[in-house]
């Protein structure tokens, strides 16, 4: 199973995620990860951030990443919390992929921890 993380640019790049605790759920089938069976290889192809908050080029730039995902026959794209948790366009990212690569398994969640920087997108959101 080849799967590909979807992360939120403002989470890795202003508050410094590194997504260290999805990857370790990855590897430990933790989480929403926990859906594929301890004898199926799971290989983690790719991690892709979104363009940043919406623009118009948006859907261009989201498009062009998971056209390179597809080309290494990705089947899943795994949302990570801070995209499926706070990002108020998740839903359209997640439209916008199903339309577009319908062959592509979207799943909303990645960890079922948050991770220092999520907690502080929250507090500083608030």
């Amino acid at each position: 199973m080849k799967i590909a993380l979807f992360c939120c640019s403002k989470v890795t790049q202003k508050l410094g995620c590194s997504s260290a605790q999805c990857l370790y759920d990855v590897k430990n089938r933790v989480g929403a990860f926990g859906r594929y069976a301890r004898d199926i290889q799971v290989e983690l192809v790719g991690v892709v951030n979104c363009p940043g908050c919406p623009s118009q080029i948006a859907p261009y730039r989201i498009i062009a990443q998971i056209e390179n995902l597809a080309d290494f026959q990705v089947e899943a794209i795994h949302f990570t919390n801070c995209i499926s948790t706070f990002c108020a366009f998740h839903e359209n990212y997640r439209l916008l992929i199903e339309r577009n690569y319908p062959e592509l398994e979207v799943i909303l969640g990645t960890t079922p921890h948050f991770t220092h920087a999520q907690v502080e997108l929250v507090s500083t959101n608030n």
